[in-house]
């Protein structure tokens, strides 16, 4: 009768778990890198002729998609507005601008993405007004309809967090669609 009132039930059971503690091992920890090993050695290749030639938008445009395809998307957005923020004043800048507006929308921020995206369509059109080879007319029309859709998605309302398929819908209807044969995309 005297054990039953020095010990309960919630005596019993920390002395269990102490026990436990100290009685099974520790669990081992495994760790893995983010990225295979020669996704490290290539997005390092890159990154060193960013850092060698920080004014080509070519290499702002393929650090910003390596780096998301890594997994990376904070950094890519980051390496991305800093490539447009160097490259600003020559004839590729629309070219990181757009992939500034890629990079957010990797991160499904379509509001930053817009932004940079009409950026990027009207730093195209003015560089094509004066050399038509620094923005060739078929990446302008990419560029608009990028933007289009985009601007289709945003206006919807639709947030891409919750109704991704929906907000994609919502953009293609901005988009005038043009389809040769087959079935149409929406059958009602």
């Amino acid at each position: 009768m005297q054990l039953r009132r020095l010990f309960g039930l919630v005596d019993i059971s920390v002395v269990v778990v102490v026990l436990a503690i100290f009685i099974l091992p520790p669990r081992e920890m495994v760790a893995a890198p983010a990225y295979k090993e020669a996704d490290h050695f290539k997005l390092a290749l890159i990154e060193a002729r960013t850092i060698a030639t920080p004014d080509d938008p070519a290499l702002v445009v393929e650090l910003a998609r390596k780096l998301g395809d890594a997994g990376f998307k904070d950094w890519a957005v980051e390496s991305a507005i800093a490539g447009a923020n160097r490259t600003v004043g020559s004839t590729g800048n629309w070219r990181a601008l757009l992939a500034t507006s890629v990079a957010y929308v990797d991160q499904l921020d379509v509001q930053p993405a817009l932004d940079y995206a009409r950026r990027a369509l009207a730093a195209c059109e003015e560089v094509a007004k004066a050399d038509p080879t620094a923005c060739p007319e078929w990446e302008e029309v990419r560029t608009r309809a990028y933007f289009k859709h985009l601007e289709g998605g945003v206006s919807s309302g639709i947030n891409p967090r919750v109704d991704p398929m929906g907000f994609r819908l919502a953009g293609e209807d901005a988009l005038r669609l043009i389809r040769l044969g087959g079935q149409p995309a929406n059958p009602q």
